[in-house]
């Protein structure tokens, strides 16, 4: 089963899952208190209203709604991934975005007016795919429909990324503690099992539209709610000081503008060109980052940055297919589950929240692991849950008296998920572990934009190889599932299996919970950033290991270029995670 939810999405935040599975130890209201002292009510509501709002409800009913806006409009399933990852180029582009609010403020303030630009950008989003006359559209407007899901993402990326850098700022400078962590996971938690519900109820009987119209007033809050100020920050300074912010560090600079260009090339390549010519892109973009990537970040997080580029790319996205074939008609399949929307979006999506917080728990007992045995393991689980799909498409489980329903939610929806979140944490905590210190939010942005490009490449090549193997899929026939089980053992079992003997060239060998591996030689931040911050607990090694050469005390003249990857051909850098 291919989730529901765009996975680059979730890898911003499951590092979140590790802070956030006991949030209320200490009581509700020492919890709420804890949190006023630091970012006082307002700022606490306005993060309800992202977390909850936007990125809960409105998100999970935005992705479930692409399914049967598209089928409806008669658009084929590989018409319907390729739309998909036009939908989701907003989270490719969010280091952009973020560099940009650090130096481009719209206005007095960084960070105000991206978040009123992207609520107006967002509202006319949700309100146009909500009045548009659905049933009168047809196949030739799928990509101006799919630049309105992506208009509506752009609201959501957005406040997720000003609102993440905000409350990082504000841990950092006054030292709070995971708190604000466990309420935003549980805010997004509980809005994606309110919007599942919301789904459930009304999708197979008043179809996506009204879901869609639910996001306008969530758009408009928003939009009032940053203009009232709710998001603290203070006025922006001169423009000789936002330019030295470029100048501090002109490399991660032109990465970030790399990133939001390669992904627009890619989003107009899959709308103008044929199959072939989107792949050429595809890997050209592709090879460019990956160069810029190196020029730009200390080695060792440049290396890792590529692995896990790999594994998105290679665990290849069959949503379109996979889902044509659980809600397709008897018209284009006659031996298929047949699931409602409500079952297959709905349903689905709650066994599959419980799922993925099954994953991280699960994840806490991997913690005295490596990374590289984490990222092994993890990856053959998510190969492993992969078999649910072969016995469903392959109808073994009828063979055995197995209903598609009971395989379908109590293995695929759920192993999926749990699979997913299991692969998506070590990520985020490498990620997290490799930031410098000071620039954390800016660096996490990028690399999490790379993650999420990764994962649109993938959809991409996964079209091609669908092609390739002769599926087809489209809402009422023709359809052609012979080949689909091939194709799931291609896409999700070998190719990502093959990218684990990576994981001994281009992963540390650090233990996840060593953070003295990695603080004796932090990358010093960069974009003028804030001096760097302290740990977050104390280090795990047994002693100290070397600072090394080149390191600037006090935060002045620093440069994100000056670690011992890029001196002496990295070999201090290797016996630190070797």
């Amino acid at each position: 089963m291919e989730s529901h939810v765009c996975a680059d999405t979730s890898f911003d935040h499951c590092l979140d899952c590790k802070e956030a599975l006991d949030p209320l130890s200490q009581g509700p209201l020492r919890f709420y208190r804890q949190l006023k002292e630091v970012f006082g009510d307002r700022f606490l509501a306005y993060l309800g209203l992202t977390y909850f709002g936007l990125k809960g409800i409105c998100f999970s009913l935005l992705t479930s709604a692409m399914l049967p806006y598209f089928q409806t409009m008669g658009v084929t399933g590989s018409g319907f991934q390729l739309a998909s990852v036009v939908a989701r180029i907003p989270w490719s582009m969010k280091g952009w975005v973020g560099v940009l609010s650090d130096c481009l403020p719209l206005g007095r303030y960084h960070k105000r007016g991206y978040l009123l630009l992207a609520s107006v950008i967002g509202t006319g989003g949700f309100a146009m795919l909500a009045t548009l006359p659905l049933k009168s559209l047809g196949p030739d407007q799928v990509w101006s429909v799919a630049l309105l899901f992506c208009a509506a993402n752009v609201l959501i990326s957005t406040f997720d990324l000003l609102c993440e850098g905000k409350y990082s700022e504000l841990m950092r400078t006054k030292k709070a503690g995971s708190e604000v962590l466990s309420l935003v996971w549980s805010c997004m938690q509980s809005g994606a099992l309110f919007g599942a519900l919301i789904t459930g109820v009304f999708i197979d009987t008043v179809g996506p539209q009204p879901l869609l119209l639910v996001g306008v007033p969530f758009a408009l809050l928003a939009f009032w709610r940053s203009a009232a100020g709710d998001l603290p920050e203070e006025p922006a300074r001169s423009w000789a000081s936002l330019r030295k912010k470029v100048y501090s560090e002109p490399r991660l600079f032109v990465l970030a503008a790399a990133m939001a260009g390669g992904g627009l090339v890619v989003a107009i390549s899959v709308a103008l060109l044929e199959q072939r010519g989107r792949t050429v892109v595809s890997f050209c973009v592709s090879g460019l980052l990956i160069l810029c990537s190196f020029k730009a970040m200390p080695r060792t997080l440049a290396r890792s940055n590529l692995y896990m580029f790999l594994s998105s790319v290679a665990y290849m996205d069959l949503t379109g297919p996979l889902s044509y074939f659980y809600t397709g008609s008897t018209s284009c399949i006659v031996d298929a589950p047949h699931f409602s929307y409500s079952y297959y979006l709905a349903v689905s999506n709650v066994v599959g929240s419980i799922g993925s917080i099954l994953g991280a728990v699960l994840f806490q007992y991997m913690q005295n692991w490596s990374f590289r045995a984490a990222f092994c393991v993890t990856a053959s689980i998510q190969v492993l849950a992969s078999i649910f799909d072969l016995l469903i498409v392959n109808r073994w489980n009828i063979g055995v008296g197995i209903p598609d329903k009971a395989i379908y939610l109590f293995g695929d929806a759920a192993c999926q998920s749990m699979a997913q979140m299991m692969a998506l944490m070590p990520m985020a905590m490498l990620t997290a572990r490799l930031c410098p210190r000071g620039a954390e939010a800016t660096v996490f942005a990028i690399l999490a934009g790379f993650q999420n490009f990764g994962s649109s490449i993938g959809s991409i090549l996964g079209v091609q190889l669908t092609e390739a193997f002769g599926v087809q899929a489209s809402a009422d026939g023709p359809c052609n599932f012979d080949r689909l089980g091939d194709l799931i053992v291609v896409t999700h079992c070998i190719l990502p299996l093959a990218c684990l003997p990576l994981t001994w060239c281009l992963v540390p060998a650090a233990r996840i919970n060593d953070e003295a591996a990695f603080d004796a030689a932090p990358p010093p931040p960069s974009f003028m950033s804030p001096p760097a911050s302290p740990p977050n607990s104390p280090p795990n090694s047994p002693s100290p290991a070397p600072v090394l050469e080149g390191w600037r005390e006090g935060g002045s003249e620093y440069c994100l270029m000056e670690d011992a990857a890029d001196q002496e051909d990295g070999a201090k850098m290797k016996r630190q995670f070797s």
